[in-house]
């Protein structure tokens, strides 16, 4: 999913991923992608995401 939205989303935009799916985090975490992410300590290991490029 997070492969569709990706294009459309601005640089400066914010994505919360609950649950931090291992396709998002493969796709987040690849520099190529143009995203800067994090894991919050929260329940269920929940992912913010920072589109830089």
């Amino acid at each position: 999913m997070i492969e569709i939205i990706a294009p459309q989303l601005r640089v400066g935009g914010y994505v919360m991923n609950d649950n931090a799916e291992a396709d998002f985090l493969e796709f987040v975490r690849d520099p190529q992608n143009g995203f800067v992410s994090i894991t919050l300590p929260l329940k269920g290991g929940t992912e913010l995401c920072l589109k830089v490029a």
